[in-house]
């Protein structure tokens, strides 16, 4: 009966030191830009979450999000965008219309994110010229170890409890 007690102990403990997985957070990073792409040029960049807190290998799902704005030139009807997020593989990245871009992170760009902290975006101009604005990262992260904290708090009252009922 008294293993029973201890494994059920034992086993809520690592039950509780896991849970931390299971709750994620948020880092977003924002890269501040206005720069002109003109016809047929394109422009790259890379957000980096390594100054943000972010451990290599956590990233859990991600968004990426793109503004374009209009330069408001002659012949402006037809702006063809092509996003590259990291390679040209149409698996995050996409073609747009003269609209910016939003998506999904996808196994390859979050592979890329999860090796070194880094993912490279190149905007190109298919057909027309535009700014390329704002660019905003939100990427889940599990949890800091609050949960492992109470974790060690349990086990800690489970070894006091034995010591007092020895």
């Amino acid at each position: 009966m008294l293993n029973i007690l201890k494994l059920k102990k034992i086993m809520f403990v690592l039950g509780f030191l896991f849970s931390s997985q299971l709750f994620a957070t948020t880092i977003v990073d924002t890269v501040n830009q206005n720069e002109y792409v003109g016809w047929w040029d394109s422009y790259s960049y890379t957000h980096d979450l390594n100054d943000d807190g972010f451990v290599l290998g956590s990233a859990l799902s991600g968004t990426l999000e793109v503004s374009v704005a209009d330069d408001g030139g002659y012949f402006d009807l037809w702006e063809t965008i092509l996003f590259t997020v990291e390679d040209f593989d149409f698996d995050t990245g996409g073609v747009t219309f003269g609209n910016g871009f939003s998506g999904d992170l996808e196994v390859n760009a979050l592979g890329a994110l999860n090796s070194d902290g880094y993912l490279d975006i190149i905007v190109s101009s298919v057909f027309g010229d535009f700014y390329v604005g704002d660019s905003v990262l939100t990427v889940e992260v599990p949890a800091p170890g609050m949960f492992l904290l109470f974790g060690f708090a349990a086990l800690g009252i489970a070894v006091g409890r034995k010591k007092r009922q020895s």
